[in-house]
């Protein structure tokens, strides 16, 4: 069997890069559709928001225990087995009548993008080290292509009258088909020095320096992400803006990020780690300035976009980055990474709404600035850290 693995080191790449377009086709699609499917749940917004929860908290702790489990299967059938389940949860969500099947959907969510995101965030980094290219920015580049193409995809197909089962039913489709195909590929050999109990990954985040940092780092990057999903359509819609131009408005934040992703790895080439996670600092806390202290429709729809180029490059930096620092720990460095960053989309919606409900949305921007400010803060304390490691 191992002879019929195709080992072309760029059709792998096209498979990694196919399966962030599915993610973000995924989050995308699901997020065009809520306002189909919530009134078909019977949920309200509170029970929407607290069911969501289960989903990242699913993913946490697939990631922070994981991480050996999947080494010792293997990353590639373990890839396979993460995109099935992420498919059935369009699927069943397709199904779904009550709040209990909606808390089921959540389950399989979690479970899949946990998995995924170990397995391919691992072997993109086995692919980097092998190639010795670094690709992490162009890979979570796709993500934002796949959330640019569902925004705009799933609505021209509800224009037509398509039932959004028949769309939920398509993603699953597309998730068996990408699925399939990675069982046919050779993954590079993972060259594993990773401890193989399950608490790996929680014991490097808390014992490794640098790899607290790069969390820190990526998860203030990931909150930024988080405000900009969850909110920014809403407050446009606050400043008068029609469905139509809050759509535009949330299109432009995830094309800015796609665009700040495909040029990031020559601000990282060029100017190094620190300066590129400084940028991304600047960026966000200048984002959060503008949307807090201006009530202006356009200028809005500008800060979002210069939201989309700070969160850019913080994730896949802070993971090419952590890399090099533990070498041979690459699932165990992804789930560290990446279940810190699962913990903003647990905090942020729940923090910010509750500021809005007690002030206004605009003054519950002001969180912006301070993920900005303590970005900037641990780019500075990972140049320190890896100075005196």
């Amino acid at each position: 069997m191992v002879q019929s693995h195709t080992r072309s080191p760029h059709l792998l790449l096209a498979l990694i890069f196919s399966i962030f377009v599915f993610f973000g086709l995924s989050v995308g699609a699901t997020g065009v559709l809520w306002a189909e499917i919530l009134p078909v749940l019977g949920m309200d917004d509170a029970l929407f928001g607290t069911l969501s929860l289960i989903s990242p908290f699913t993913s946490i702790f697939i990631l922070l225990f994981g991480s050996p489990f999947i080494e010792r299967v293997g990353k590639r059938p373990m890839t396979s087995v993460g995109l099935l389940i992420t498919g059935a949860a369009p699927f069943v969500l397709s199904l779904a009548s009550s709040p209990m099947h909606f808390a089921m959907v959540n389950v399989l969510y979690g479970l899949g993008y946990g998995i995924v995101e170990i397995s391919v965030n691992s072997v993109t980094l086995d692919w980097e080290r092998e190639q010795q290219k670094s690709v992490m920015n162009y890979v979570h580049a796709a993500f934002c292509a796949g959330a640019i193409i569902a925004g705009i995809g799933v609505g021209q197909l509800l224009s037509i009258a398509m039932s959004y089962t028949t769309i939920l039913q398509l993603v699953t489709g597309i998730a068996i088909i990408i699925a399939t195909a990675n069982l046919f590929m050779h993954y590079p050999t993972s060259h594993v020095e990773e401890e193989t109990n399950a608490g790996a990954a929680l014991k490097l985040l808390i014992s490794n320096p640098i790899v607290l940092t790069l969390s820190i780092v990526s998860f203030c990057a990931t909150f930024g992400e988080s405000i900009a999903i969850t909110w920014s359509v809403l407050h446009l819609r606050d400043l008068g803006a029609s469905a139509f131009i809050g759509g535009i408005g949330f299109a432009v934040f995830n094309t800015i990020m796609f665009i700040g992703r495909m040029t990031n790895n020559t601000i990282v080439s060029r100017y190094g780690v620190v300066r590129s996670f400084i940028i991304s600092a600047v960026a966000i806390t200048t984002a959060g300035v503008i949307l807090i202290a201006t009530h202006n429709l356009w200028l809005a729809v500008i800060a979002f976009a210069i939201m989309g180029f700070g969160v850019a490059g913080g994730v896949p930096t802070a993971l090419t980055a952590g890399a090099q620092f533990v070498p041979g720990q690459n699932s165990n460095l992804s789930g560290a990474l990446m279940s810190v960053n699962y913990l903003s989309f647990v905090i942020s919606p729940p923090l910010i709404g509750y500021i809005a409900t007690a002030t206004t949305r605009q003054a519950a921007l002001s969180v912006t600035v301070v993920i900005g400010i303590l970005l900037l803060v641990f780019a500075r304390r990972f140049a320190y850290v890896t100075q005196h490691r």
